[in-house]
């Protein structure tokens, strides 16, 4: 009976086949949630928003922070030392880090007036509303 074929051989391929695309997916996802992430409080304070984000192991001049009227975004990177080449590595994440945070704020604010901290891993940003009544715009001359 060793000349009969196999009717479930092309069965047990496919399934072969995809148990090993499913391991590198699952792995593809491994490696992204490991990707850093930042977490941010944004408080309303009456006249002002403050948004607290945490930022650990970066310094000022890693921070690029860029305001508008209703979105603040958050740029961080920095590379730690050089590795070792005598090593093998099964797994190197600590050369560069890179996070990037965009924040829809819940109310307009004056992005030129807005001030910024960095202590302790934390990034203080203090975004002064834009009051309501007043006007906004540049008077442009008509010619």
């Amino acid at each position: 009976m060793a000349g009969r074929p196999n009717p479930f051989r092309e069965l047990d391929e496919l399934i072969e086949r995809m148990n090993r695309q499913f391991g590198e997916l699952s792995r593809t996802f491994e490696t992204e949630s490991m990707l850093p992430s930042v977490s941010a409080d944004v408080a309303d304070h009456g006249e002002e928003l403050v948004v607290s984000v945490d930022l650990p192991g970066y310094t000022q001049d890693d921070i690029d922070l860029r305001v508008d009227r209703e979105t603040m975004t958050i740029n961080a990177d920095y590379e730690t030392e050089e590795a070792d080449d005598s090593a093998r590595y099964h797994r190197q994440e600590r050369r560069r880090e890179s996070v990037r945070r965009q924040i829809q704020l819940p109310e307009a604010v004056q992005a030129q007036d807005a001030t910024a901290t960095y202590n302790n891993g934390v990034l203080t940003v203090q975004l002064p509303k834009l009051d309501p009544d007043s006007t906004s715009g540049y008077q442009i001359d008509v010619e």
